[in-house]
């Protein structure tokens, strides 16, 4: 279909006040520069940090992504039910830990909607919320460990930590080297107690040789402004 075509059917639906859907469509566009990325870098291994039961590494899976991945989940029952789903998948492993800063024990707040687990407090009422004591380790200290165990060079850094994924990077700054890309949530407004503000989180990013690749809407406020974005990086190397 023409540019021009498809412009001015796009600039016609709007004007008709058509509700098209642009959550399913923004999500295309994120999972294809992410195709685009992996296949530019010649990504082998993704690290899933925030797995949760492996929602993201099934869409790798089903974006043609072949290379490994490790999952990282902390709360034990969610783990378990991450297991399950990468049982039947030789290229996909799991560790039931969190990454951080520093090796630690950490408590996590775990809601009822498991996908919100942080180890920061939330600023919002979370329903059903209860913690659970986890452990926590550096990628500087594992991630010689998983290379040589899975023989892979190339690795992508994809962190949805709720608000922690600063310091999940802050604990990987001796292997940047081997992480070629970076996919992190930003909070444009904070959900978490003692969060980055987004502007900070970019400008480490960038500052230790990450350029923008994506940014992409994941969720909005009710008045329609924006509330969270991914961010793809790309290293510099």
């Amino acid at each position: 279909m023409p540019k021009n075509l498809m412009k001015s059917m796009a600039v016609w639906s709007i004007s008709q006040g058509l509700k098209l859907p642009y959550a399913h469509l923004d999500r295309m566009s994120e999972l294809n520069y992410l195709r685009l990325l992996l296949h530019d870098m010649s990504v082998d291994c993704v690290l899933d940090v925030g797995a949760n039961i492996g929602q993201f590494a099934t869409e790798l899976r089903g974006i043609g992504y072949q290379g490994h991945i490790v999952s990282f989940e902390p709360v034990g029952s969610v783990f378990q039910a991450l297991s399950a789903n990468f049982a039947g998948d030789v290229r996909w492993k799991g560790y039931n830990m969190a990454l951080g800063r520093v090796d630690s024990e950490m408590t996590i707040h775990v809601p009822r909607l498991t996908v919100m687990s942080s180890l920061l407090a939330s600023t919002q009422d979370e329903p059903g919320m209860r913690e659970e004591v986890v452990q926590v380790r550096t990628l500087d200290g594992l991630l010689p460990q998983v290379k040589a165990e899975l023989g892979v060079s190339r690795v992508l850094l994809k962190m949805d930590t709720q608000g922690y994924d600063m310091e999940v990077f802050r604990g990987a700054q001796g292997c940047l080297d081997d992480i070629c890309g970076i996919q992190s949530e930003l909070s444009v407004q904070p959900l978490y107690q003692g969060m980055p503000h987004y502007i900070e989180s970019l400008q480490a990013y960038e500052s230790a040789g990450y350029d923008l690749y994506n940014l992409a809407v994941v969720n909005r406020i009710e008045t329609g402004g924006l509330l969270e974005l991914n961010c793809l990086m790309r290293s510099r190397v």
